[in-house]
């Protein structure tokens, strides 16, 4: 869709700036869930706007940045990794299922459900308890919730800046 590489540099720093934006602002939501940690996951809206508006080589660049900078100014070595293999396991199901004629939301849901079954993996692997696992069902439940929220909000936003995108580009 966009021809200049710097365009697409400039749009994916501001993709970058708004995932941390909104990771901060959530930082602050907490859910009555009973789960530690649990989240929306309204940063990975930009995510997947740009996979879907850049391209999927630029909204992996994205979501590695956004996980660098989060950790280094909200975060720790945990939420790092854990945020890390998150997103990047996510990543590749939802590049993969959006190459496969996957809905936004489809997209959105898988990616929040890998994402969610992968941090606790990670959580297990890190602190050895097997009763983290008890974790997965409810976690499943709410990422599907949760992937269809951000899939409903990068649906609206993805369709008026694809006007957008393509209204600047064509120089009119």
């Amino acid at each position: 869709m966009m021809r200049s590489p710097g365009r697409k540099i400039t749009t994916a720093a501001a993709f970058v700036a708004l995932g941390l934006i909104m990771g901060y602002i959530e930082s602050f939501i907490v859910l009555p869930v009973g789960i530690p940690g649990v989240r929306i996951g309204i940063a990975n809206i930009a995510v997947v706007l740009a996979m879907y508006l850049l391209g999927p080589v630029y909204g992996g660049c994205i979501l590695l940045v956004r996980v660098i900078l989060s950790s280094m100014l909200f975060g720790s070595g945990a939420s790092f990794l854990y945020s890390l293999c998150g997103g990047a396991f996510s990543y590749v199901v939802m590049v993969l299922l959006s190459r496969h004629g996957f809905s936004i939301y489809g997209v959105s849901v898988a990616g929040a459900v890998v994402h969610n079954i992968v941090q606790t993996v990670v959580a297990y692997i890190l602190m050895g308890s097997i009763y983290v696992m008890y974790y997965i069902p409810p976690l499943m439940f709410i990422g599907v919730f949760a992937g269809l929220l951000v899939g409903f909000v990068s649906d609206i936003m993805y369709k008026r800046l694809r006007r957008i995108m393509i209204f600047n580009e064509e120089g009119i």
